[in-house]
């Protein structure tokens, strides 16, 4: 009887383990995993960089500059010292100088208008631009704009394409001041169509960016002028008249602040 209990145990053992070895062998099914949730991207709202006005009212100083040379002539010409002084002034008071690029948007619409804006442009395209006024703009990390007569590049104490390609590098646009400097008022329809397509022909060969401005020469124009650059692709045009930018002026008939000897810069911007 013993013998045989044993003999029983001992089939039961084998049966137990052989079942054991066929679970171990057999593979286990796989879990089904459940796929993640796609991520969602959050949208950034749009960096507010400064403040909206109102486009009726807002008025931005764009100060006229010619020469900026130690040999005064005239009231177009700024010492560089009085020059440097007053950019030091802007820099010191917080004040964001703008491209022209950068200001046609800003009267247009009132949005996102830095903190004390100002606009430095210059007139003619001197060679004292680019040795006297440059070298005191990037002193203080200033933005400024130039009107260049493209006829009179590197001609007559004007800079050459040199210096305007490494000005308009670092930052300095190259605006439209016309091909000849002739009064526009005086000129056929086609004639200042001509003169300032011509112009900003050579000034985006010259620079591969887009020019949106024209300054009319000494400040003359009429209703042709005003049609003309509209059709050639300006945005703005600006006239020797006194006061500051406003759209309510019209965009091709801006006024500036016309900077003279003598002048401090806390008066011009006031």
């Amino acid at each position: 009887m013993k013998q045989y209990l044993r003999i029983s145990f001992a089939i039961f053992c084998c049966l137990l383990i052989a079942a054991c070895g066929q679970n171990e062998a057999k593979p286990s099914e796989p879990v089904p995993q459940k796929k993640p949730a796609p991520m969602t991207k959050e949208v950034e709202a749009p960096v507010q960089l400064g403040t909206d006005m109102n486009p009726e009212t807002l008025q931005i100083p764009v100060l006229m500059y010619h020469s900026i040379n130690t040999n005064v002539k005239n009231n177009l010409i700024t010492p560089p010292n009085e020059f440097d002084t007053q950019m030091k002034w802007l820099a010191d008071n917080g004040y964001r100088t703008l491209t022209l690029a950068e200001l046609a948007p800003l009267l247009e619409t009132g949005k996102n208008v830095p903190d004390k804006p100002v606009v430095i442009t210059f007139d003619d395209g001197y060679q004292d631009n680019y040795t006297n006024a440059y070298p005191i703009l990037k002193k203080y990390g200033l933005k400024a704009n130039i009107f260049v007569i493209t006829d009179k590049i590197a001609k007559n104490n004007h800079f050459d394409e040199v210096a305007l390609k490494e000005m308009s590098a670092y930052g300095i646009e190259m605006e439209s001041h016309t091909v000849h400097h002739h009064e526009l008022n005086t000129l056929s329809y086609e004639e200042q169509l001509k003169e300032l397509q011509d112009s900003k022909a050579v000034l985006e060969h010259l620079t591969g960016k887009k020019v949106n401005s024209i300054c009319y020469p000494v400040g003359r124009y009429n209703e042709d002028t005003v049609r003309a650059a509209g059709a050639t692709g300006y945005t703005m045009g600006f006239t020797t008249e006194v006061g500051k930018a406003n759209k309510k002026d019209g965009m091709y008939t801006l006024p500036r602040v016309r900077m003279v000897p003598g002048m401090s810069m806390e008066s011009a911007i006031k």
